[in-house]
């Protein structure tokens, strides 16, 4: 073979060479199929009842409403091949138990038996839940990272998660929040009970029509607002880091022997 015909075969081998690399990437590329099932579930309960729910990822929604029934609304969703679309749908597993004074949800994702199926996977899944529920109702949530929000719920919340905005509306009740980024809006709330929130890298803002007989927030690496109406009393009691900050619209009135700086706030208020 000529030294020309030569050069020409190694130019088409690496042109191949090429392609035979950009061939997942173009796959990759390639529209995914998208797919959801529906269906509901429906619970008579007696007033004063708990919710319990637990979903990985997707979304935990709660209304409360004039009704005696939860109704579970629940959708599964996935985006990618025919073939993982089949076996996803199989797979994923929304469990329910119930009685006069309890139902639980529990959402159980697939996992494939394969060390290193991770990397082969090109696609993405959730389940969302739409529950309408009783007002009179006490809801326990653990999550990773759904969308958390609950709405005219008059009883105690108790809300655990990782990577979840959460938003509490016109709500009734004690409240306790454990989570770690994203932010927390609490709206139009009225505190019956303890306030506890823990957090950790999220911004968290309350708006409270009343507050109850403790309040307790903690936050690491993020800001937190707490609005009240002007007529509030409050014993004061703020410990900062190196880097925090504190800021009051109410005068508070230092008690005798305690710290006044940015990191270190003791008085109190009305």
């Amino acid at each position: 073979m000529h030294s020309k015909d030569m050069r020409i075969a190694g130019f088409i081998l690496v042109v191949i060479g090429v392609l035979a690399l950009a061939a997942p990437r173009l796959k990759s590329l390639a529209p995914n199929n998208e797919s959801s099932e529906k269906f509901q579930r429906s619970f008579n309960v007696a007033s004063g009842a708990t919710l319990n729910v637990d979903n990985y990822k997707g979304t935990i929604h709660v209304t409360g409403s004039d009704t005696s029934q939860i109704t579970v609304d629940v959708t599964k969703k996935f985006e990618g091949s025919e073939a993982d679309r089949k076996w996803w749908m199989e797979n994923v597993q929304v469990n329910f138990h119930n009685d006069d004074h309890h139902v639980s949800v529990e959402v159980k994702y697939p996992n494939r038996d394969c060390v290193f199926c991770f990397q082969f996977r090109d696609f993405s899944d959730e389940v969302d839940l739409e529950i309408h529920a009783p007002k009179q109702m006490n809801v326990k949530l653990e999550s990773y990272k759904p969308d958390i929000q609950i709405s005219s719920i008059q009883g105690d919340i108790k809300i655990q998660s990782y990577k979840s905005p959460i938003t509490l509306d016109s709500t009734t009740g004690a409240v306790s929040i454990d989570t770690y980024k994203d932010e927390i809006k609490l709206r139009n709330v009225n505190v019956h009970g303890p306030l506890e929130v823990k957090s950790y890298k999220a911004d968290v803002e309350i708006e409270a029509r009343s507050l109850g007989v403790n309040v307790t927030i903690e936050s690491g690496k993020g800001s937190t607002v707490l609005r009240v109406p002007q007529n509030t009393g409050l014993d004061v009691d703020f410990e900062g880091g190196r880097r925090s900050t504190f800021h009051s619209d109410f005068a508070i009135a230092a008690k005798t022997g305690s710290i006044n700086s940015e990191s270190s706030v003791r008085g109190t208020i009305n």
